[in-house]
């Protein structure tokens, strides 16, 4: 069967993005009963066979990354998302507004859905140490992620 030269032109273009591909498939094509077609070797663009120019790839073994790291476990800090303190401080008040469940399963769902809708900080303080307040433009952040989670939550609640 013929190819047309759109076909060829991409087997060609393959070839030289995918090299190591390109002869597997050749030596899959191989394997195949000799056809017609088959007579003819694959040449690259300066007219060589392919087996002549194709360079046997060296498949390599990853390497270990050794990173010096201090043990994250350590008893005096603990990494705390500031976003998440701000969340539970403010669901009270904001549910308090709102005329919905006030269940434990759908104070959970709404807390989940107001921090996926906030960037997390995260700061490392000492065990028991409180966290810091946020700023008024993040309080805000936190109300309304807050307020879109009740509606949501209230709209379709999950019990």
């Amino acid at each position: 069967m013929a190819r047309s030269k759109k076909e060829i032109d991409k087997e060609l273009m393959y070839k030289k993005l995918m090299p190591s591909q390109s002869r597997r498939r050749a030596s899959a094509e191989e394997s195949k009963p000799a056809g017609p077609a088959a007579a003819v070797p694959a040449a690259d663009s300066a007219g060589q066979p392919e087996s002549a120019t194709a360079v046997p790839s060296a498949r390599r073994t990853p390497e270990v990354h050794k990173v010096s790291v201090p043990a994250l476990d350590s008893p005096q800090t603990e990494v705390v998302n500031v976003m998440e303190s701000a969340v539970l401080s403010k669901l009270e008040a904001v549910l308090s507004r709102f005329t919905c469940c006030r269940c434990d399963r759908c104070k959970k769902d709404i807390v989940a859905l107001a921090l996926n809708k906030l960037p997390p900080k995260y700061m490392v303080l000492t065990r028991g140490q409180r966290a810091p307040d946020v700023d008024a433009q993040t309080n805000a952040q936190v109300v309304t992620a807050l307020i879109q989670a009740v509606i949501r939550v209230r709209a379709k609640p999950r019990h």
